[in-house]
């Protein structure tokens, strides 16, 4: 019996039927396809990337934040002048500055203590307290003086470093004007109203950090 041949059929005889141009187009559209899949993942991978830095950035930011107590003022200089002089201060209220001789001590002050006084204060590493409203603020001025009593600790001389003051002159930035305004040597913080937690966070970083570590 004769043998005969069995024709390739479907996809074989389409295959074998592909000229080599073909099969160079052909390898050429799997090559831009897998080069398609790895630019893909290389995009996954940087945007992977930039969302955990974005997510570790937001975290160091408000970590930041949340530590970060006060603003910083422009040094004015630590100059002595006679009591009673006239003074003047590039920023109201002024935390640091020309003052006077003597520093004001410690205590909860009813009546407007003098700018040349707390400043020199503040030069002596002291917390003061300005508080600035039409009432005199009894409330602010209670809690303050507990807070005075029982709640800051000690200096590195044993002492508490507190002053609490009226104040009456206007804000160099009205907007920022607080009935709370809490000084250190070129620091401030502004409070609309008494914040305990604040209060002593600011008085923990800056207590006996003016130019003289003094009692």
């Amino acid at each position: 019996m004769a043998q005969t041949t069995q024709r390739p059929t479907g996809q074989a005889a389409e295959g074998k039927r592909l000229s080599a141009a073909e099969r160079r187009a052909a390898r050429a559209a799997q090559l831009r396809l897998e080069q398609q899949a790895r630019q893909r993942r290389r995009l996954l991978i940087a945007a992977a990337g930039a969302l955990v830095l974005a997510v570790a950035a937001f975290f160091i930011i408000r970590n930041v934040q949340a530590n970060q107590v006060g603003t910083r003022v422009a040094d004015e200089g630590q100059g002595h002048v006679n009591e009673g002089t006239a003074l003047t201060f590039n920023h109201y209220p002024p935390s640091s500055g020309t003052h006077y001789p003597a520093a004001q001590p410690a205590g909860i002050y009813r009546e407007e203590v003098p700018e040349g006084r707390w400043v020199h204060s503040l030069e002596h590493g002291y917390i003061v307290v300005l508080v600035k409203c039409a009432d005199g603020c009894p409330d602010t001025y209670r809690q303050l003086e507990e807070l005075y009593q029982n709640g800051l600790k000690e200096s590195a001389f044993g002492n508490v470093k507190f002053v609490v003051t009226p104040y009456s002159k206007p804000f160099s930035n009205p907007g920022d004007e607080a009935p709370i305004t809490v000084l250190a040597w070129n620091h401030e913080m502004m409070l609309q109203e008494f914040d305990r937690d604040k209060i002593i966070r600011f008085y923990n970083k800056y207590v006996d950090k003016g130019p003289e570590l003094v009692p």
